[in-house]
């Protein structure tokens, strides 16, 4: 049943990302051209044919742009947003992928 969470960004023809300037996906994390819900075997065609189109549009992208300076500041954002919902946890960075780990659980 996973396979039906498979995908869900939207990308043009180029692999970009909509709505994210200098993000290029293919294969699981693109809904591709097969939509969010499809078989693992599809995601094949996807990452072959795709994963090309976003490393060429990726590079294509990059070309001429001074690299930026590196800084944490996202982090700090992210500690803002939460401490202003309320949110304390012991989780240091955002997590992209649901946890699905057994939890033990009391008797």
């Amino acid at each position: 049943t996973l396979h039906y969470q498979n995908g869900g960004l939207d990308i043009g023809e180029d692999a970009s990302v909509l709505g994210v300037q200098n993000l290029f996906a293919a294969g699981e994390v693109a809904g591709g051209i097969h939509g969010k819900n499809r078989l693992m075997g599809n995601s094949l065609l996807d990452i072959i044919v795709f994963g090309r189109i976003a490393g060429e549009s990726a590079a294509n992208a990059a070309k001429g742009k001074a690299p930026g300076r590196l800084t944490l500041s996202h982090m700090k954002k992210f500690d803002r947003e939460r401490e202003d919902a309320g949110i304390s946890s012991d989780i240091l960075t955002p997590k992209l992928l649901p946890d699905y780990t057994r939890k033990e659980t009391e008797a």
